[in-house]
């Protein structure tokens, strides 16, 4: 489940192209829950995840403040219990200010403490692991800013899609623990999609791979191959909604057993129409 929810995570916050001149495509007190979904004979969701935008503060700065729950359903409780907290805080341009991350899985544990420079060139994590004999600090220098995966979920749907559409390819650094990861990410197609209890949407489908690069990554960009035709094991898939709103409707993320999805099952308080929804 560990494994599951790392590849979750990161296959929803993995990349951006920020919007230039546009207002964001979400406001404090919305809300998202998703459901997860794993096949492997049955079919059964197995965990929810809860998003709770609001506004804050930090070190004086206002900022957007968001708490995530992900938590296994009743039925799975029994045989590996999760109860996991992400905390985000960044500013309304989407600088990063402070991230936390409590997990606690089955008989694992963890705690990461994130916080940045000022010019966002240097993240300091502090990460205890049950796994662990002792707590350790780790500074992280990259001329890029590493970001937390709260801020790449909100981060994507501030993207500039069109510039994707038309084929800008997007890599981004990723904070997970003390491991740094590269994620790559390109347009596909727009299509409908049907949502299990949601409805029937235009969407905007985006395709991903993850490269792990670690503590000391070179200087500058660097380029990775991301899969453009048929689907691979390596490569995520995610859908948004076609709309002012860009919610993560539906996502596919490649397993070693079976099969995960993840889709969106209730939103509150939404900034714009959801105009992107077909049907029922």
């Amino acid at each position: 489940m560990k494994k599951i929810l790392l590849s979750i995570a990161l296959a929803i916050f993995s990349t951006c192209i920020f919007a230039q001149n546009s207002s964001l495509p979400f406001k404090a007190g919305e809300k998202i829950e998703v459901t997860l979904n794993y096949k492997w004979g049955i079919k059964a969701d197995i965990a929810t995840l809860s998003f709770n935008l609001q506004q804050g503060s930090y070190a004086g700065t206002p900022c957007f403040h968001i708490l995530l729950n992900a938590r296994t359903n009743n039925f799975f409780d029994s045989f590996y219990k999760v109860r996991d907290v992400y905390e985000s805080k960044f500013e309304y341009d989407m600088d990063p200010l402070y991230a936390m991350r409590s997990v606690s899985e089955g008989n694992f544990t963890a705690h990461n403490d994130y916080t940045w420079s000022a010019d966002k060139k240097a993240l300091h994590a502090k990460v205890s692991k049950s796994t662990m004999p002792a707590p350790v600090d780790t500074t992280f220098r990259s001329n890029e800013t590493i970001r937390d995966i709260i801020n790449m979920i909100y981060s994507l749907r501030a993207a500039d899609i069109n510039s994707m559409i038309a084929g800008k390819r997007v890599s981004m650094l990723i904070a997970m623990d003390r491991n740094i990861t590269r994620a790559t990410c390109s347009y596909v197609r727009k299509e409908v999609r049907q949502v299990d209890g949601m409805g029937k949407f235009n969407t905007v489908c985006l395709a991903m791979s993850l490269q792990r690069v670690g503590g000391d990554f070179p200087e500058g960009e660097t380029k990775l191959v991301v899969p453009t035709g048929e689907e691979s094991k390596s490569t995520i898939y995610i859908w948004l909604s076609d709309d002012d709103n860009r919610v993560p409707l539906y996502l596919s993320v490649p397993i070693s057993v079976g099969k995960l999805e993840i889709r969106t099952t209730n939103l509150e308080n939404l900034k714009y129409p959801l105009s992107s929804k077909v049907s029922k």
